[in-house]
């Protein structure tokens, strides 16, 4: 066969393969997920797009390929089938033929293939097959030849070709609709004078736009809703990565995201028809919004009333949103691709602990114990991230955030009821804003403030009933009997005046004055009739000898030392009712070998007395050291 009666096919055979080509140099990779975005971006067949605005891509995505294999699969079957029909109809006709068949092999691929990304000449390929079958059968049966063995062959063909689109999950249905309408512009061609008659393709052009034009247009809302969701996903997560945003541009954001989930659930409900195929979907869907209302409702609470117990509802919700999060058709083909970042930054090398501790806080080896923590620390034993501590029943106690083993965020305490105790924010160790007290029994006590200085706002008995308001009230706490354990003032959001306390036989207990929320003095005596005199510094630890005998002592240690630099190096610890210095950090480092040893010197150093309250009820305490060197 000569060149001249080939030429449409080979022209079709350099198309494909110089887009083929064009489309490796614009992507860059032949690398999934970018090479798929890459041909869906420069023409591949999706119903969303080309049911909405971009008709072109009906024949577009018939010069594009999924790998070389496929266009080599491709370009060698146009070749074969090509020539042969290019030589029975002409050039003319060969085009119509061809065009119209990836026409109806593109109607199929819309109508029975959802949400599929169409790229290959095989429908319009297929198409031809379908002619090149009618011819062959008419002239066999003029020359009275058997057409078995063609039948045979082409039900060989079509095997195969099944087969490999399995294998390379391409599309039956295209290939189909492109058969159907070789098979049906080769039967109108009998009708003919010649095989190079154009005359029904007149007729079935306008008839397949009406045909493309009828098509339900599900995929276009569908696939728009689902972008509304992807865009208000990506709004939330840009908001997270922006830093230092006020508490009001907070707000303002998560009321904006609401909108935009009200919206996706309007275009959900909007959906007139959606096929049995996607039910599942937008069962979880559905039930996927509702869910993320209710979480930005709870961070626009959480910031507005500034209660941190919205933590748990935000992270309730965030768990139930769990078994919605498979789709069987999640549509981010549109979705930039985020390439992996790399930070270049020094990240600490942080490990998986375990820890038990007794009633104090003190660490103990393992069971028997009152509580262990679940976290990570880093190379210096240094808390670092998400902690949560645990009764030994395995109830939650503590969930916070800890950076370089400082309390540094949001914390939620609860009791052994699964009640709340407190929550509230720590700032490298120190209450700020605005932190909720509980009674046992689970009902607010306190809402009380921190920075720039303490404030007692409001106070409830366990009742409910409002004892402080706007830091101004009388308060009076009562024994599990009746008894009153406790009254006093507050004022101006801090405690004033004359505090009594009661044992729950009646006896006095405390007798204490305060000015201005400081304990000036104060005086108790305990049911064995032991009495005590205290002031406030009495609420923190101190050293058994005293102040001055311990600061001689540091002075001494480090003159012993005789260190090569010098300076200061600030230490922070707690000192447990037992008298065990624990926790310790380091507030003003000079060099980690300094730090070290600074430690070192406060935990071999004499002993300390336990913070009190009332004067000699013993409790928790933190205190601070300065190291000389």
């Amino acid at each position: 066969m000569q060149i001249r009666q080939r030429v449409v096919t080979l022209s079709l055979m350099l198309a494909n393969m110089l887009a083929f080509a064009w489309s490796r140099h614009a992507i860059g990779t032949f690398e999934d997920p970018a090479w798929t975005q890459g041909l869906l971006l420069n023409g591949a067949e999706f119903a969303p797009l080309t049911l909405d605005t971009q008709w072109y891509r009906l024949f577009t995505h018939l010069f594009l390929h999924g790998n070389l294999m496929h266009l080599a699969f491709n370009m060698y079957a146009l070749f074969t089938v090509g020539s042969e029909v290019e030589r029975i109809t002409g050039p003319i006709k060969f085009l119509w033929i061809y065009f119209l068949c990836g026409f109806t092999a593109s109607l199929a691929s819309l109508v029975f293939n959802l949400f599929a990304i169409g790229v290959g000449a095989s429908g319009a390929i297929f198409g031809l097959f379908g002619f090149s079958l009618v011819a062959q059968v008419v002239e066999s049966r003029k020359q009275e030849k058997p057409i078995a063995p063609l039948l045979i062959n082409f039900i060989i063909f079509l095997g195969v070709n099944l087969l490999y689109a399995k294998a390379l999950n391409a599309d039956n249905a295209a290939h189909m609709g492109g058969l159907a309408g070789g098979i049906v512009l080769g039967i109108t061609s009998l009708f003919n004078r010649t095989y190079h008659q154009v005359k029904a393709e007149y007729l079935m052009l306008p008839l397949l736009i009406l045909l493309f034009l009828s098509l339900p247009r599900y995929p276009v809302t569908y696939f728009k809703f689902f972008q509304k969701i992807l865009a208000t996903e990506d709004s939330a997560q840009a908001l997270f990565k922006r830093p230092n945003l006020s508490d009001e541009v907070y707000v303002k954001h998560f009321k904006q995201m609401d909108a935009a989930w009200d919206t996706a659930q309007q275009m959900l409900d909007a959906q007139a028809y959606l096929p049995e195929a996607l039910h599942q979907d937008t069962f979880r869907l559905r039930k996927y919004i509702a869910l993320r209302r209710l979480e930005n409702n709870f961070r626009i609470n959480l910031v507005e009333k500034e209660s941190y117990r919205y933590l748990d509802s935000i992270e309730w919700s965030q768990q139930q949103m769990q078994p919605y999060y498979q789709l069987d058709y999640p549509l981010t083909q549109l979705l930039p691709i985020r390439k992996k970042e790399t930070d270049t930054t020094a990240q600490p090398l942080l490990y998986p602990v375990k820890i038990w501790y007794n009633d104090e806080w003190e660490e103990v080896p393992g069971p028997p114990a009152a509580f262990y923590r679940i976290g990570q620390q880093d190379s210096m034993h240094l808390w670092q991230g998400w902690v949560r501590d645990y009764y030994s029943n395995g109830a939650i106690q503590m969930k916070g955030f800890y950076t370089d083993g400082r309390k540094d965020g949001a914390f939620l305490y609860y009791s052994n009821r699964n009640t709340y105790e407190q929550a509230g924010r720590y700032k490298k160790e120190i209450p700020v804003g605005k932190w909720e007290v509980f009674h046992y029994n689970g009902t607010l006590k306190s809402e009380e403030y921190y920075e720039p200085e303490y404030f007692m706002k409001n106070l409830w008995d366990s009742l409910g009933v409002l004892q402080v308001k706007e830091g101004e009230g009388q308060v009076q706490h009562y024994h599990p009997n009746g008894v009153l354990a406790e009254q006093g003032a507050y004022l101006k959001g801090k405690k004033e005046g004359r505090w009594i306390g009661y044992h729950a036989n009646d006896q006095m207990y405390f007798e204490e004055y305060f000015l201005n929320g400081r304990l000036v003095r104060g005086r108790s005596r305990t049911t064995e009739g032991l009495q005590f005199v205290y002031d406030e510094s009495s609420l923190f630890p101190m050293p058994e000898a005293g102040f001055e005998n311990y600061t001689n002592y540091l002075r001494n240690a480090v003159r012993t030392l005789n260190p090569t630099e010098h300076g200061m190096v600030k230490i922070w610890f707690r000192v447990t009712v037992n008298r065990v210095l624990t926790d310790f950090q380091v507030d003003q480092s000079l060099t980690p070998a300094l730090d070290a040893k600074a430690i070192e010197l406060v935990k071999a150093g004499p002993a300390w007395l336990p913070a009190r309250d009332h004067g000699h009820r013993l409790r928790n305490g933190w205190s601070t050291v300065v190291v000389v060197f």
